[in-house]
């Protein structure tokens, strides 16, 4: 699975625009957040069509990365992230980022971001949702 980062600027209606450029360009959004600190904010995104995605947003002038998330299944109860963080820090893991993607039926499904994506995957291996090949 891939997330699409966008840096942007903390204004209203940018949530709007970015939006509907992607709409314009056909492509679904299947996850959004956006956090704004003073006057810069940052989006993160999952979409079905990643180049279209990332050709659309540049070519209105955002800047927009995009990394491969490693996504893991959890049990919906109190501390599960947190059992994964501290299993990514006894690693020597820096977790750079971790968004809930979905929760249902006792399950949490959630993306994530680390320093070394393999090393995760084999620290994680038991709770990965998708073999991740090396």
């Amino acid at each position: 699975m891939k997330q699409i980062t966008v840096l942007v600027r903390n204004e209203i209606g940018v949530a709007a625009q970015v939006t509907s450029i992607l709409a314009e360009r056909g492509v679904n959004i299947e996850a959004f957040e956006i956090e704004g600190i003073e006057d810069r904010g940052v989006l993160v995104l999952t979409v079905d069509k990643y180049d279209e995605a990332l050709r659309a947003l540049r070519d209105h002038g955002f800047h927009a990365i995009t990394q491969d998330t490693l996504l893991v299944r959890l049990e919906d109860k109190p501390g599960a992230l947190a059992r994964i963080a501290v299993r990514l820090k006894d690693a020597g893991l820096d977790l750079r980022s971790m968004h809930i993607i979905r929760r249902e039926a006792g399950v949490t499904l959630a993306s994530l971001v680390t320093s070394d994506q393999a090393r995760a995957a084999e620290v994680l291996r038991d709770v990965l949702t998708v073999e991740v090949s090396k």
